[in-house]
């Protein structure tokens, strides 16, 4: 009899188990985007050149890159790491209204030429479980 209760509760359980391993996930992989958004902005400041933030949502990818060699050599480097979001925050998918978000060497969120203009939309989900990032113009950064 104890073990058809502990069976009953274990079968309950496994359900909200699940859905607060999305809600997890889910806001990991958001808390992971704004890190790397401040990563852009933070190393564009450090090398004093345009730091921009790729977004390949179809890919489910994120990273940064900096231009660290001779200046107007355009020698791009990635800060940091690709974030991956398939196989970090198994799951969860991503949809971008911008692929390109750069920053001048003194931190300020600039577009023209292939850089977007910093008024994203980021949204990041896993089954029913949406977390969203927006962005201003300005490079202000609102999770919800």
């Amino acid at each position: 009899m104890a073990m058809l209760v502990i069976a009953v509760l274990v079968g309950l359980s496994l359900p909200l188990a699940s859905a607060v391993t999305g809600r997890f996930k889910v806001g990991s992989a958001r808390n992971a985007f704004s890190n790397t958004y401040a990563r852009a902005r933070a190393a564009a400041i450090q090398f004093g050149r345009e730091g921009r933030l790729h977004i390949r949502a179809d890919q489910g990818q994120f990273w940064v890159e900096v231009d660290t060699g001779v200046a107007g050599a355009m020698l791009a480097d990635t800060i940091g790491r690709v974030v991956h979001l398939d196989t970090e925050y198994s799951g969860v998918t991503m949809f971008s209204t911008k692929d390109r978000l750069c920053f001048d060497a003194r931190g300020l969120a600039y577009s023209g030429g292939s850089c977007d203009t910093h008024d994203a939309i980021i949204t990041f989900s896993r089954w029913d479980r949406v977390d969203t990032v927006q962005l201003s113009l300005g490079g202000t950064v609102v999770r919800r």
